[in-house]
């Protein structure tokens, strides 16, 4: 049986600095149930337990560079996990008939999963405004993610249904800069406003069609893993949070440009 405590000491030695993390969770993966972790003796034990507890001691930063190490591994899978989905779903996710905006044509598709309730989302609409004035060749799509509360639920299916009226896009601005509490009095009367057929807007807001359009937009925004929002996906790449005004027109940019390779 080989020296197991020269073994670990070898390891810290070889992987020190940032790769220090690979000897340690190779030791403890070792120590906590391989083969010879089980041969060791109480005495060789409790040897390894000194180690890793004096290599922790010198090292304390050891354990938050292996969380992040740990944290960044999962995120990365997530992303990659998202975009195999996402292909799996391209078609569903811009389909002509969907709530959009912009060049039906653009080069450059940019989705959004959203909540009426969402600080950022009333902002990220701002930042798409401003795109759509700029950029001629852009199409943003709208996917409802209401998680915020039941009122998000309400706005969400209210929206579609003016979708069904062709005014999708003015109706969702007006909701995003209303000030007043979300009911179903306050969206009626934005229909008003917008001139529609409110009795059709109501009745297309409760059937079962819309309900299971915002249940499927949710649904397929889970199995991507984006539980915030906003959460954006520019031709096939995903994006969870607010980008701001900036980085919304730079990742349009690089998507346009990776287009072009």
């Amino acid at each position: 049986f080989f020296n197991f405590n020269h073994f670990i000491y070898s390891l810290i030695y070889k992987f020190k600095n940032s790769a220090a993390i690979s000897a340690l969770v190779i030791c403890l993966g070792l120590f906590a149930g391989n083969a010879h972790a089980a041969a060791l003796t109480d005495e060789q034990k409790a040897e390894v337990k000194t180690v890793i507890k004096e290599y922790l001691k010198e090292n304390p930063g050891i354990v938050m560079e292996t969380l992040e190490l740990y944290r960044n591994q999962q995120e990365q899978k997530m992303t990659a996990d998202a975009e195999e989905i996402i292909k799996q779903n391209i078609d569903k996710l811009t389909a002509k008939e969907l709530p959009s905006v912009g060049n039906q044509n653009g080069d450059v598709t940019v989705i959004e999963f959203f909540d009426y309730n969402c600080g950022y989302c009333k902002r990220a609409l701002e930042d798409i405004q401003k795109v759509l004035e700029s950029d001629k060749n852009v199409r943003f799509v709208f996917k409802e993610l209401p998680i915020l509360g039941p009122t998000s639920e309400v706005a969400a299916r209210w929206a579609e249904a003016a979708h069904r009226q062709g005014k999708y896009f003015e109706y969702h601005s007006a909701v995003m800069h209303n000030t007043v509490p979300i009911s179903d009095e306050s969206l009626l009367e934005i229909g008003k406003k917008l001139g529609l057929d409110t009795e059709k807007l109501k009745k297309d807001a409760e059937s079962e069609d819309v309900k299971q359009s915002v249940s499927d937009s949710r649904n397929l925004a889970m199995q991507m893993q984006i539980q915030g929002t906003p959460g954006f996906i520019i031709n096939g790449k995903l994006f969870r949070g607010y980008l701001g005004p900036d980085g919304l027109v730079k990742a349009i940019a690089e998507a346009r440009a990776g287009k072009k390779e």
